[in-house]
């Protein structure tokens, strides 16, 4: 393999997940193995010291109570009755006095804890390993007392064998269940792959598949197929809205070209300023509906996110109230307030004054009767509401009147584009809230929810 294609092939993801694979189950075994092997080893041990001590005792006890010729005997009988046994008596200076030991292991020390120690019995042509016990009589003498160690260091070097043969087979079945579940993993991110790779050569509607059970792939699946729900709403939106301008546009550009016509054939002065002054009016309408239009683009983009203040709802109405006041009275009706919660929240001040300011240009327009500013506060939200007496919407044109530039017929007639009530949901949704059309015992209503923790 070249070499730069060996560095690409140890960079890659699947290398490194097997490598961790190995790494652990090495680790693992290895801290298996150890502690396995010391567990039992302290059993063994255990055993064999606990054999030496009783062993021991029970010499110790014959001397205290039969006397010094009894104890010989019984080294005696216990020498000759069990071959992995060591037993000594020792005069002070170490000579064998009993026992099957020529004399005193030089490092061997008296005292009630156990050691492991090699000794070399008499009549035995090797010396092997003992678990010893050793004590100091009242006279000076010191007796010793051991229990062959071979069989336990047998089953200890088993053990260890049996647990790195083990540890070996676990490798390659390790290595094969890391590469499967990397091919798992593999085949789970070829299907967002390919969903992604078809979006982008312009299969909008694919989606990725979910399997139901809820793990990190199919919540990724779920989120991108959200993503990609989104992106098909914003984009079908688009082409509405394409379609909408290119149809909005037309009336009052053909209106602008003749004007524009009239003028040209016309030496009158008083009615060239008339087509002049209209065609600023024609222009004036162009140019605040495509500044609508780009606002609410902006709003559902998220920009002026950064630009949220804390605002006390209550006195904003009150401000907005005494601007349009005069215009209600007009009509002959008024603007009157319904504040009934004290609400301070971060909202944008000015888009939030714009969306208002839209729904009471709405009921001017549509309404009838008086218009009512509302404030108040539910349970998951803070609700700001525009009513007037008028008979509102029609049912079921609910989600048309929302709608970028829905118009409905009894608005035909009037100047507009259709993306007042558009705005205002922007507004909603750019806040985290939603628009809530509401029908009253005495009108219709226009409610933006705010959520309380926004």
């Amino acid at each position: 393999m070249p070499e730069a294609g060996l560095s690409s092939w140890l960079r890659s993801s699947h290398v490194r997940f097997v490598g961790l694979i190995l790494l652990l189950q090495l680790l693992f075994g290895g801290a298996l193995l150890i502690s396995v092997t010391q567990l039992v080893r302290a059993d063994l041990d255990s055993a064999d010291s606990a054999i030496a001590i009783d062993a021991r005792d029970t010499l110790l006890a014959v001397s205290r109570s039969q006397g010094d010729t009894a104890l010989k005997a019984a080294i005696a009988d216990q020498v000759s009755a069990q071959a992995d046994t060591v037993v000594l008596l020792a005069a002070r200076d170490g000579r064998r006095l009993a026992g099957n030991l020529p004399g005193w292991p030089a490092s061997l020390q008296t005292g009630e804890r156990w050691n492991k120690v090699m000794l070399d019995p008499l009549g035995e042509e090797q010396a092997g390993t003992f678990a010893v016990a050793a004590s100091t009589l009242s006279d000076g003498r010191r007796l010793l007392v051991g229990q062959r160690t071979g069989q336990s260091d047998e089953i200890r070097r088993m053990l260890k064998s049996a647990m790195l043969t083990a540890l070996m087979m676990a490798l390659p079945l390790t290595l094969f269940g890391a590469w499967l579940a990397a091919h798992i993993i593999d085949r789970r991110v070829a299907h967002i792959v390919a969903t992604v790779a078809g979006v982008g050569a312009g299969d909008i509607a694919r989606r990725v598949p979910l399997d139901g059970s809820g793990d990190s792939f199919d919540k990724l699946g779920h989120v991108i197929n959200a993503m990609l729900d989104r992106i098909g709403s914003l984009l079908a939106e688009l082409r509405m809205v394409t379609d909408s301008i290119a149809h909005d546009l037309r009336s009052p550009l053909t209106r602008l070209r003749a004007r524009i016509d009239r003028a040209m054939l016309s030496e009158n002065p008083a009615a060239l300023r008339d087509a002049v002054e209209g065609v600023g009016r024609e222009a004036d309408e162009l140019l605040a509906m495509l500044s609508t239009a780009l606002e609410i683009s902006r709003m559902e983009a998220g920009i002026g996110r950064d630009r949220f203040t804390p605002v006390d709802l209550g006195a904003m109405l009150e401000d907005i109230g005494d601007l349009y006041a005069p215009l209600v009275e007009e009509r002959g009706a008024a603007l009157t307030l319904d504040i009934r919660d004290s609400v301070t929240v971060a909202v944008h001040r000015e888009l939030m004054g714009q969306a208002l300011s839209n729904l009471i240009d709405n009921a001017l327009k549509y309404g009838a009767g008086g218009i009512t500013l509302m404030l108040w506060t539910e349970e998951q939200f803070h609700i700001v509401a525009v009513a007037d007496q008028g008979p509102g919407i029609p049912a079921g044109r609910e989600q048309e009147a929302l709608r970028r530039f829905g118009r409905l017929d009894a608005a035909r007639g009037t100047p507009g584009a259709g993306l007042g009530l558009s705005l205002v949901g922007a507004v909603a949704d750019m806040h985290g809230g939603s628009v809530r059309l509401a029908r009253l015992p005495e009108g219709f209503a226009v409610e933006l929810l705010l959520p309380k923790d926004l």
